[in-house]
């Protein structure tokens, strides 16, 4: 995998991560993704937030596997995105569209106040982010603590 150019412009940095780390940021995504199921029927606005969060956690998750982090605050949701797409986006292009699509709705509501997503498209968008969440905890064999306690 061909990782130079986000290298060269600053976006990751190498840096190794034990798997107690990467089974803590995959906890983390699997805790905003119940909370945003446990919201969506009164505050989709807030399950869509939660959902996105998750995939950020678990999109982290994959980057410190491969042995690298996000040092900057400049193009962070961006190069996470990338980052899942060159890794997963071959075999699971339309769950990487999906976390693109997020991040580009949430722009929007973050920084102007908008949000257009129906309760459906929310819950669309928590299944996609389940799934994908699930093939990249397949991917790096490594699972949340939680489930490691049972």
């Amino acid at each position: 995998m061909e990782f130079d150019d986000l290298l060269k412009t600053g976006q990751l940095k190498k840096e190794y991560t034990s798997k107690q780390k990467i089974a803590e940021f995959l906890e983390f995504a699997e805790n905003e993704l119940s909370a945003a199921k446990f919201n969506l029927p009164k505050f989709p606005l807030t399950a869509f937030k939660s959902t996105y969060d998750a995939l950020i956690h678990a999109g982290n998750a994959l980057i410190r596997y491969y042995g690298y982090y996000r040092p900057t605050t400049k193009y962070t949701h961006a190069t996470i995105a990338e980052f899942v797409d060159r890794v997963l986006g071959k075999d699971y292009g339309y769950l990487v569209k999906s976390f693109k699509r997020m991040r580009r709705k949430r722009h929007p509501l973050q920084y102007e106040a908008k949000f257009s997503e129906s309760q459906e498209e929310v819950r669309n968008n928590i299944l996609k982010a389940e799934e994908l969440i699930k093939k990249i905890e397949g991917y790096i064999k490594i699972k949340p603590i939680q489930k490691r306690l049972f």
